[in-house]
C-alpha cells in the first residue's frame, strides 16, 4: 500500500472530480488502517491530509466537484475525529466531529454518522444518557438507522433498561434487513452482518445475559477477519468478561489472555479502557492476565 500520509498538493487553481477521489481514496486507506491498527497508528497522517484538503477548498471547481469536496472533507475530519477518540484525545475528537458536521450540513447520511460516532465518545466516557440524545438522531437510511438503534440498545443497556435495549436492537436488526449493502459508503461499511451480530454480543453482555451473548460473541469472533482486528479485540474482551462472570474461570482465563495479546498489537487507548474492567474481573476470581 502506498504512504497513506501522501498527498499532492493540487497542480493548478482549479481542481476536477479526480482530485476529490484521491482525497476519498486516500481517507479510505487511512480508515482501513484505523480498523486493523488503532486510530494511534494513523491518526498524524489524517491530520496531516486536513492540510491538503484545505488547499483543495481554495481551489475552483464546479458546483457537482464543490459539494463532493465538503463531503470529502467532512469525512476526513470525521475520521481525524474517531482515530483521536481511539488515541485517547477527547478534546481533539470533539473538535474534528465539529468541523466535519460545519463541512457536511448538505449530507445528511454523513451527518448521521458523524453524530453516531460523537455521540461514542459519550459512551464510551460513561455518560450513556448523553450518549442516547445523540443514537436517537432519526436516520433515513436503512443502514444508518441501524448503526443508530444498535448503538441506542447499548446505551440503554448501560443503564439496566432491558426492556428498551432489547427494542433498539430488533429495530437495528430489522433496519439492516432492509439496507442495500451494494452501495455502502465508506464511513459506514465497517457495519455488516458480523459487526451487527457483535453488537447483540455486546448489548446481551452488557445486559449481563450471558447465554444470548456468549454465541453472538463467539460467532462474530470466529468471523471477523484481520482486517477489523479491534472489532475482533473488542469481542474477545466481552467474550472473556462473560465467561468470568458465568465462572468459567479456565475459559475466561484463555479468552483474556488472547485479549491482552491482541490489544497488545493494537495502537488504540480504547481497547486498553474496556480491557481494564475485564483484567479486574479477572483478578476477582484470581486470575492474573499479564
Amino acid at each position: 500500500m502506498a504512504d497513506p500520509a501522501y498527498f499532492p498538493p493540487p497542480h493548478s487553481a482549479r481542481i476536477g472530480m479526480s482530485d476529490v477521489e484521491q482525497l476519498e481514496a486516500q481517507t479510505h486507506s487511512l480508515r482501513s488502517v484505523d480498523y486493523q491498527y488503532g486510530g494511534g497508528a494513523c491518526r498524524d497522517a489524517v491530520v496531516v491530509r486536513i492540510y491538503w484538503a484545505q488547499q483543495l477548498l481554495a481551489a475552483e471547481a464546479t458546483d457537482a466537484v464543490q459539494a463532493r469536496l465538503l463531503s470529502a472533507v467532512a469525512d476526513l475530519h470525521n475520521l481525524a475525529g474517531w482515530t483521536s477518540f481511539d488515541s485517547g484525545q477527547v478534546g481533539a475528537a470533539y473538535h474534528h466531529f465539529d468541523r466535519a458536521l460545519d463541512f457536511a450540513r448538505h449530507d445528511e447520511d454523513l451527518t448521521t454518522n458523524i453524530v453516531y460516532r460523537r455521540g461514542r465518545v459519550h459512551l464510551h466516557h460513561g455518560a450513556p444518557g448523553d450518549a442516547l440524545a445523540y443514537f436517537q438522531r432519526g436516520a433515513v437510511a436503512p443502514l444508518a438507522a441501524s448503526i443508530m438503534h444498535s448503538n441506542a440498545a447499548w446505551a440503554y443497556a448501560r443503564q439496566a433498561r432491558a426492556r428498551e435495549a432489547l427494542l433498539e436492537l430488533g429495530k437495528a436488526e430489522e433496519a439492516f434487513a432492509r439496507a442495500d449493502l451494494a452501495h455502502v459508503p465508506d464511513w459506514a461499511r465497517f457495519r455488516d452482518e458480523t459487526d451487527l451480530t457483535a453488537m447483540v454480543g455486546t448489548v446481551h453482555a452488557e445486559l449481563g445475559d450471558t447465554r444470548r451473548a456468549i454465541p453472538a460473541l463467539t460467532s462474530a469472533i470466529e468471523r471477523f477477519g484481520p482486517a477489523m482486528a479491534r472489532s475482533w479485540t473488542f469481542c474477545l474482551i466481552a467474550l472473556a468478561s462473560c465467561h468470568f462472570l458465568d465462572g468459567d474461570v479456565d475459559e475466561g482465563q484463555a479468552v483474556g489472555a488472547q485479549a491482552v495479546a491482541a490489544a497488545e498489537g493494537l495502537r488504540s487507548e480504547r481497547v486498553w479502557d474496556r480491557l481494564r474492567p475485564m483484567m479486574q474481573a479477572a483478578a476477582a476470581r484470581g486470575v492474573s492476565l499479564r
